[in-house]
């Protein structure tokens, strides 16, 4: 059965769509994290689980995915690949820029937010490009862009480019901030910029 990636931070219509896949002959599984995310133990355990056949049915829903360790999310990739017969792995998250592309790649994803996504210009890439390779470019010159560009472009680094992750860490803190809080937008990005700049001045 292939996997669910259902993207929305409404958990009441979550747990209502799922009600299509449920029935009498259904066994239901509502995982929780044991700390703050889900680590790659809880993970290899429930993977563990889930090999051992059962005739019935079985939904594994494993809800705020994106609370989940870079190990986590890349232990569970085999099994979303060829999960075991009669099951269904279901994972939500709020942002689907929160996991590793490869996540998305062995899974159908469902967008209960129906959030439009961003596509990078040419324009935006080459100057990201050229942030992370040029010691002398000028962050003045930069095409204006916003968080979730950043969050996108860094995200497709994931698996190459070990210092994509506290990037997107700290975009996705920045993001959240400015939808909370009354930060101005440009010293937000100009914030941004700057941190891109250093930690790929940093050996």
């Amino acid at each position: 059965m292939i996997p669910l990636l259902i993207i929305s931070n409404n958990s009441r219509e979550i747990k209502k769509y799922l009600k299509k896949f449920i029935n009498k002959n259904t066994l239901f599984f509502e995982i929780k994290s044991e700390g703050k995310e889900y680590s790659i133990k809880e993970i290899k355990e429930l993977i563990r689980e889930t090999k051992i056949f059962h005739k019935e049915t079985r939904i594994y829903f494993l809800e705020n995915f994106q609370l989940s360790s870079l190990e986590a999310q890349n232990a569970f990739l085999k099994i979303l690949e060829e999960p075991p017969a009669n099951t269904l792995f279901v994972l939500s998250v709020d942002n689907e820029n929160k996991l590793i592309p490869t996540i998305r790649s062995r899974t159908r994803v469902v967008r209960l937010n129906k959030k439009k996504l961003v596509d990078l210009t040419p324009q935006v890439k080459a100057v990201l490009n050229k942030l992370i390779s040029d010691s002398n470019f000028n962050l003045l010159s930069t095409t204006p862009f916003t968080l979730e560009e950043i969050i996108i472009f860094f995200r497709e680094r994931l698996i190459f480019d070990k210092k994509a992750p506290p990037i997107i860490k700290e975009t996705l803190k920045l993001k959240s901030l400015l939808e909370n809080n009354n930060l101005n937008l440009q010293l937000t990005l100009d914030h941004m910029l700057i941190f891109i700049w250093k930690t790929y001045r940093m050996k």
